[in-house]
């Protein structure tokens, strides 16, 4: 039977040969079904292609872009695609999720995912489209800013491709350099843009026109029809200040609840927090919303800023950028934060990496433990800030090592500034401080690919229900979530719908799939496959040397006691965060060590 969703093609391009062929997985297809699409192809793919000697930034390094089974139809939130690789930053597995409409792109074009290897011998941009791949010279476009990159390669089609960029951080191979698309939308995490830059790929065009396979449009668009009228009609309310506002509305429920990083994860609390939350960033800086393909949340904020005296538009600053380049930076300007947000996105580096590997910078200073070449090693001082951020875009004085992430930077440094850095397993902290919420604390060290808020914000469920808890309800909780969130990456949409505007996925997705697809399924069943992904990507990791030594939250979270706020005094008890990662393990069938076990592996079907 014809099964509607995927193409059933993937695209090779190997850009040292300047070469690209179709490679059809229907003849396998039930090997790739179960695990859906997006982040699940992407992990099947890495899993068959790499090894425990890959080096991220060889040209044998694979980056793949991968869409799921509900890209680019007519459903709220489709347009998203998932990068995966192993990073060059943390050396384990990693996923950036895009929005925009490029994930539409590539299945017009024709293909579910697209794999690249090699590395050119000179500077291209890849065009894909209805006919395969052309090679194009970007000798012109090397050592360009993201933005103006994405405007002369669209000048130079003259169609409408979705244009992916790098900007010089990524070809400097800042270790956090990230991908951009459509003048404010990353791959934000883990260095995508990196290993695009090793490759000598300056940007990826993609214009394809075929239709995108589905069994029953009509039965999506009733589907949308109804998902559209239950957000607007659940909780009007929330939905109205989630449209209006983004992502910044969560700031002052951070400062609220008191996770709000501030000054490197020392403090929860910000003194400046009305200074930059969403109130603050629409009477100031805001000029309009854009939303993704076929969303009509809406969530990006288009804001005005000034750049060394000139006037720039740039998309956000979401709740991450705000809390990373603002409170955590101790900076309480919302201009200045817009301001930073524009230089990351121009120099094409991740905003959350980057506000805390400047955040780490000013502690190891403040505490005479670095030198930050002449520049005041002070709280919210923009000066600092905006030379830090071209230091590391250029790999310039103390910026060249910053660069390499904290990680890599305080084992540099050395003299105890490991003490300082905010990471799991080499992945800078997102923006939730952990040393009140033990459960948000076990999000960020058991997650895949480090210290990030995709595969669950449990904070908003622990801080409503029970905060303190050590038990296995929380940990069932944490699971779900990684299943959840896993769930919407495999099938190529965003998960705001559920987050923020309430859908019910278990109402409306596997309606959406049985009729996209024509293939059978439940909510049940579609989790199932979320869990092999999760199991999938461990035992990447697992190859790669990841076991439960690093599924720690920071040494912070253990060894300082909150100085101000509500919970002032607070840390992480070790032997309680232990009884959870017991939990955890036993709850997954992983072994005492974190491995996946055979019995559980067999129980998936993954025979790896």
């Amino acid at each position: 039977m014809d099964i509607g969703g995927y193409t059933g093609k993937n695209l090779l391009i190997d850009v040292s040969k300047g070469s690209f062929k179709t490679l059809n997985w229907m003849n396998q297809k039930n090997q790739w079904l179960k695990l859906i699409g997006g982040r699940g192809f992407g992990a099947k793919i890495i899993w068959e292609n790499t090894s425990a000697k890959t080096n991220p930034l060889s040209p044998e390094s694979l980056i793949t872009l991968n869409t799921g089974p509900l890209t680019g139809l007519p459903i709220p939130g489709s347009g998203r695609i998932s990068f995966c690789a192993i990073s060059p930053l943390t050396g384990i597995w990693a996923d950036s999720s895009m929005g925009g409409a490029a994930g539409t792109e590539i299945k017009q074009c024709g293909y579910d995912s697209i794999i690249i290897k090699g590395r050119s011998k000179k500077p291209i941009y890849l065009h894909i489209n209805d006919n395969g791949v052309d090679f194009e010279d970007a000798e012109h476009l090397w050592g360009k800013g993201s933005f103006e990159t994405e405007t002369i390669i669209k000048d130079e089609l003259t169609n409408d491709a979705s244009v992916l960029t790098i900007g010089p951080a990524g070809e400097n191979r800042v270790l956090f350099a990230c991908i951009s698309t459509e003048y404010g939308r990353q791959a934000g995490r883990a260095g995508m843009g990196a290993i695009l830059g090793s490759k000598n790929i300056k940007a990826i065009a993609i214009s394809g026109t075929k239709d995108i396979p589905v069994t029953d449009l009509k039965k999506v668009i009733e589907i949308t029809d109804q998902a559209i009228e239950y957000m607007m009609k659940n909780d009007p309310e929330r939905y109205d200040v989630f449209t209006r506002h983004g992502t910044t509305m969560a700031l002052d429920w951070a400062q609220e609840v008191a996770c709000l990083p501030t000054r490197n994860f020392q403090e929860n609390v910000f003194e400046q927090s009305e200074s930059i939350n969403a109130e603050s960033m629409e009477q100031k800086i805001k000029v309009g919303d854009r939303g993704c393909y076929c969303c009509p949340l809406a969530c990006g904020k288009l804001t005005k800023t000034k750049v060394n005296g000139e006037q720039v538009y740039v998309e956000g600053p979401e709740y991450e950028t705000l809390a990373l380049l603002g409170s955590n930076l101790g900076l309480g300007n919302i201009e200045a934060i817009a301001a930073a947000n524009y230089l990351c996105d121009q120099y094409g580096i991740d905003t959350i990496s980057t506000g805390v590997v400047i955040g780490f910078a000013i502690e190891c200073a403040q505490k005479g433990k670095i030198s930050l070449d002449g520049l005041k090693a002070e709280w919210g001082n923009t000066e600092t800030i905006f030379k830090l951020i071209e230091k590391i875009a250029n790999l310039e004085g103390v910026g060249k090592t910053l660069a390499q992430g904290v990680k890599k930077a305080a084992e540099i440094f050395g003299n105890n500034c490991q003490s300082l850095a905010m990471h799991v397993k080499g992945l800078e902290q997102s923006g939730y401080e952990t040393r009140s919420t033990p459960g948000m604390a076990l999000a960020y060290g058991t997650s895949d690919l480090g210290a990030h808020h995709s595969r669950s914000t449990i904070v908003g469920w622990e801080t409503a229900t029970d905060r303190f808890g050590i038990n296995k309800q929380k940990v069932e909780m944490q699971i779900f979530l990684q299943h959840q969130r896993s769930l919407f990456d495999a099938l190529g949409t965003c998960r705001f719908q559920y987050c923020e505007a309430k859908l019910p996925p278990e109402n409306f997705y596997p309606r959406y799939y049985i009729a996209a697809t024509g293939l059978n399924t439940s909510q049940e069943e579609l989790l199932l496959g979320a869990e092999r992904i999760f199991n999938l990507t461990r035992m990447v990791n697992v190859r790669l040397g990841i076991s439960r030594k690093d599924d720690y939250p920071p040494a912070r979270v253990f060894e300082e006691p909150l100085p101000s706020g509500p919970y002032k005094g607070k840390k992480m008890n070790r032997e309680d965060y232990d009884k959870l990662l017991d939990m955890y393990y036993e709850l997954r069938g992983w072994d005492k060590n974190g491995i996946p076990t055979k019995e559980k592996l067999d129980a998936l079907e993954l025979q790896l």
